[in-house]
């Protein structure tokens, strides 16, 4: 029984490093195309992100897939429905919630959020 958790959490742990591969990637695209994410790609990210903190790595797996759609191929309603909320994730913020996922990396100090995402995090709170 001992070794069957030990396997399970061992392929468990593979996942986490291929989803974080794969989120690597697609970060180091942006990168390569000089810009920050578009608000298709920062929600696919973030949510990506998020799934893997919480193990749930297939969640995970669909963000990313989303993430690669090419815009031609991204829902309109969606899209609409993105337009209305503001851009809250850099590639900077991002990479560092890969690196506390992965690490849990707590004594590192988090990239500043921008005005914008604070006031509009602290509107939708009150």
């Amino acid at each position: 029984m001992l070794a069957f958790k030990e396997e399970e959490m061992q392929r468990s742990i593979e996942h986490l490093y291929r989803l974080a591969r794969t989120f690597s990637a697609a970060l180091d695209l942006l990168d390569k195309q000089h810009r920050e994410p578009d608000r298709w790609e920062e929600e696919c990210l973030s949510y990506a992100l998020g799934a893997m903190a919480c193990g749930l790595y297939p969640a995970a797996e669909v963000e990313l897939e989303a993430f690669a759609r090419a815009p031609s191929e991204r829902t309109p309603d969606e899209l609409a429905q993105l337009e209305n909320k503001p851009r809250r994730f850099t590639k900077t913020m991002l990479r560092h919630g890969l690196a506390h996922v992965l690490n849990g990396d707590d004594d590192s100090r988090a990239p500043a959020a921008s005005h914008l995402a604070v006031r509009t995090f602290l509107g939708a709170s009150l």
